[in-house]
């Protein structure tokens, strides 16, 4: 996936409200249930709605920041990225569902376990950990670059589905999770803040969607 914040381009300056918090979490609830609802029916979308959410789910990350003035529309375009991804992970996941049930229930409680993790960590210490997010990007982006390295060079073939490549991808997108957290609690954004609870909303589902494929990488034989 590695689709990033669509936050990341915004400069931050201090006074994130509890309602600003409590209205992401909401967002982000709702966009985990579309979400859901997308992947259950991606199998009849076949291949074509691989397609399809690779599309959405770039388009909409894209245009959700660019609409964050407004709360409708950057929901609704935040629905776009749910969709996507929900189409794109969908039929992976009911494979390992079907294959490997024990291997996706234990993911599902590992990836829980690293969400109240990283909330917990925010919660506990009074650090700015969104300064992390300039280090976690070089990562995403040579974890990028060697996943796409070992699908045209022979000598790197299966590299990206080694379990060194899944952990160093569980780490980074772990980091993310706690950065956006942060961002969440310790900061705001100098957006319009009608959108700006959908558009912490949709970053974090980005993370917590590439997080739990990381962590059902490791878990693959």
């Amino acid at each position: 996936m590695y689709n990033r914040s669509p936050v990341s381009a915004y400069r931050v300056a201090d006074g994130v409200t509890g309602s600003i918090m409590g209205r992401t979490l909401g967002y982000l609830t709702l966009l985990l249930f579309i979400l859901g609802a997308s992947a259950l029916i991606s199998p009849v979308a076949g291949r074509a709605g691989m397609w399809v959410g690779i599309g959405s789910a770039l388009i909409g990350t894209i245009l959700v920041s660019r609409n964050v003035a407004r709360a409708g529309r950057a929901f609704f375009w935040g629905a776009v990225v749910a969709i996507g991804m929900g189409l794109l992970v969908g039929p992976f996941v009911w494979s390992v569902a079907i294959t490997q049930s024990s291997l996706l229930l234990s993911t599902l409680g590992i990836l829980l376990i690293a969400v109240l993790f990283s909330a917990a960590l925010v919660s506990w210490l009074p650090w700015d950990f969104s300064k992390m997010a300039p280090l976690l990007f070089v990562g995403l982006i040579m974890l990028v670059v060697t996943g796409f390295l070992s699908w045209i060079v022979p000598g790197m073939t299966g590299l990206a589905t080694s379990r060194v490549f899944n952990l160093i991808g569980t780490v980074i997108f772990t980091g993310y999770l706690i950065v956006d957290f942060s961002l969440m609690r310790m900061r705001g954004r100098s957006v319009p803040a009608q959108g700006m609870a959908v558009v912490l909303a949709v970053s974090i589902l980005i993370d917590i969607v590439n997080l739990f494929l990381f962590i059902l990488g490791l878990g693959r034989r």
